[in-house]
């Protein structure tokens, strides 16, 4: 195991904003991530015995699913809190309070390792993923999900353009002091870097359709359910936040069916295997 990663100031604001939003995101933005569980498991083989990592395992939807495939599975999470809500919603599974890059397991210890939406939420990505490598036995299998760029995931695309034309306000907030991770090419390299190039990485894209009922209740998703996006959104001054509302509202009538909004999300699905 590595030694704990020094404080970063990009973490703690992660870790803080995970605190604040445990207890909300089952509710809000995991309505968003939970579509993506299963191919997710699918990509690493979860199934029977099969013994599983899930990192950033938030209030333990990847866990369940994987456990009612008959996994042997275990989740982990830098928030507390997010992981006492995963015990209150899964009692039963085991869930503990780890950071991705300092992972409280032995060598080789098990089959697959799974990463829900969390990699750019860490300071260090690659650093995190070869301590995911660490873990695994030789050819396990690691797969992580991110979201698309915004020009294709419609549903983030709606409150980023939102956002831009509301005046963007999140310039003084902390930046990822690996970088972003976007798109296809960004992923593969991550992989590379990470150890897991043995044999052909591969990231696929997944899309589904998100209903929502309303404008406002994507935008509540957001402000209840994320970190980064929900800061911007809370820092823009009250009439800037009108402007917010109406553009997002205006932006999702494109997408009416009925009396409610089916939204287009697309996702990108990593995979790798530990050589």
């Amino acid at each position: 195991m590595n030694k704990l990663p020094a404080d970063h100031p990009y973490r703690e604001f992660e870790r803080a904003g995970w605190e604040r939003a445990a207890a909300r995101y089952s509710n809000s933005f995991e309505r968003i991530t939970a579509p993506f569980a299963a191919p997710l498991l699918d990509a690493v083989g979860a199934g029977k015995n099969s013994r599983l990592l899930d990192i950033a395992c938030g209030t333990g939807l990847v866990a369940s699913i994987a456990a009612s495939r008959g996994a042997d599975v275990i989740g982990v999470d830098f928030s507390v809190s997010m992981r006492m809500e995963a015990e209150k919603r899964h009692p039963g599974l085991d869930f503990r309070t780890a950071d991705a890059e300092n992972l409280p397991f032995s060598d080789d210890a098990f089959d697959a390792v799974t990463i829900g939406f969390g990699v750019n939420h860490f300071p260090f990505p690659v650093r995190a993923l070869k301590e995911a490598r660490r873990v695994l036995q030789p050819g396990g299998r690691l797969a992580f999900t991110l979201w698309a760029p915004p020009d294709v995931d419609v549903l983030q695309g709606i409150v980023v353009e939102a956002v831009r034309v509301s005046g963007n306000a999140g310039a003084a907030l902390p930046i990822p002091p690996s970088g972003a991770i976007i798109g296809r090419e960004a992923c593969l390299k991550l992989l590379r870097e990470s150890g897991f190039d043995g044999r052909a990485p591969r990231v696929d894209q997944v899309e589904t359709r998100i209903p929502v009922e309303s404008g406002q209740e994507l935008l509540s998703i957001f402000s209840e359910g994320t970190v980064r996006t929900a800061a911007v959104i809370q820092s823009l001054p009250d009439d800037r936040k009108s402007v917010l509302r109406e553009t997002v509202e205006k932006a999702v009538e494109k997408y009416r069916e009925g009396d409610r909004f089916l939204i287009p999300a697309a996702a990108l699905l990593a995979a790798g295997v530990k050589p």
